[in-house]
This record gives structure tokens, sequence and C-alpha cells, in this order.
């Protein structure tokens, strides 16, 4: 029973893979030099939503709390207020966007974070979808903090009035190792109740 609860080699990613291949060069790097940082998480925004909306800026700030964050709404932000202009409407919001902020060479990469589409009745522009990264500082224990991590942002994925999605590749690994600490403890705890029925 205790050897179910002390397994540790096989929750290892490195273990799961070819160890030659480039992921395994990727994991041994980031163990070593990055291991106090969580996965990037990708937290996607898949409906449009009235960014400009102070509301709804708030809603999101709330939803990334405890995160550092790679956000090219953060970097808007900033940038409004360094030159010093408002963008409280939808229309003065995506003129700059578009027409100032993704344009100036320092903000440029954050152009494929953001999905425009122009609705041709208005000729106006509209952001259907939007994509920021999340990372979380962790301690000695962070699988089991990354783990943490995504059953509070499950819930959340399914019950926000944002639709989001928050994913990292190394959540499938993350989801194998909670199933298999929580079923052995499971299965053990329904063989014991059983005996003690019987």
């Amino acid at each position: 029973f205790m050897g179910c609860l002390q397994i540790s080699d096989g929750s290892n990613i490195v273990n799961l893979l070819a160890s030659n291949s480039p992921s395994v060069s990727y994991a041994l790097t980031q163990q070593k030099y990055f291991s106090n940082y969580s996965p990037v998480i990708g937290f996607y925004i898949y409906e449009p939503i009235d960014y400009w909306n102070s509301t709804v800026q708030e809603h999101l700030r709330t939803l990334s709390h405890g995160f550092n964050k790679i956000s090219w709404m953060d970097n808007f932000f900033h940038y409004l207020r360094v030159v010093n202009v408002s963008a409280s409407t939808k229309s003065d919001f995506i003129s700059i966007l578009k027409g100032s902020f993704l344009r100036s060479p320092e903000y440029q990469h954050f152009t494929e974070d953001i999905i425009f589409t122009k609705n041709h009745e208005t000729d106006e522009y509209d952001i259907i979808a939007s994509r920021l990264y999340l990372v979380a500082r962790t301690t000695e224990k962070k699988r089991e903090e990354v783990v943490e991590l995504l059953e509070k942002l499950r819930p959340l994925m399914l019950i926000n009035s944002i639709k989001f999605i928050a994913f990292n590749p190394t959540f499938v690994f993350m989801d194998r190792y909670s199933s298999s600490v929580i079923s052995p403890i499971l299965t053990s705890g329904f063989s014991v109740l059983t005996i003690l029925i019987l």
C-alpha cells in the first residue's frame, strides 16, 4: 500500500519520452535552470468580449491573478499610459490597437495574439479571440502545485462569463499524474471499507 503512494519515477516527463528526443533535452534544461516556474500556460479567450470595458478588464485581471503574465493587454494599457491616450470606447480601443500599438516595433510580436474580423455591414473590426501566457512561481513540489493550478482553472473555464481555455501540453502528463495518485488511494480505501463491512 505505501509503495503506491511513493512512486515518483513515472511521473517525470523525462521517463516517458525517448531519451534522445528534443523534448527530453528541453525538459532536462527546464528542470535544471527553471524548475521554480511552472510551465507556460496558454490562456485563450475564444469569444468576442468588450476588452475596452473596465469591468471586463478587471475580470481578466482577477482570472490571471497570482500568475506572471505575458500579455498584449497589459502592454497595451501601459502603452496607452505612456502616450497619454484613452481608449474607453470600442472604436478608440480597436483603432489605437490596430493603428499604432501593433505597428510599433516593440509590440509587433503581439500581432499573432489577437484575431480580428471585419464586420462588413458596419466596416468595423472586432476581436473574436485572443491569447496571453501565464507562468506561476512554484516551489519544490512543482508537480503537485501545477496539478492544483490546473484544478483551480478547470472549473473557471466552465462557469465563467468569459469563455476561455487554459492549456499547456504538460497538462496531459499532469492529468495522468493526478489520476495515478488518486486512483490507488481510492482503490485502497474501497478495499479497506469492503473488508471492514464484511
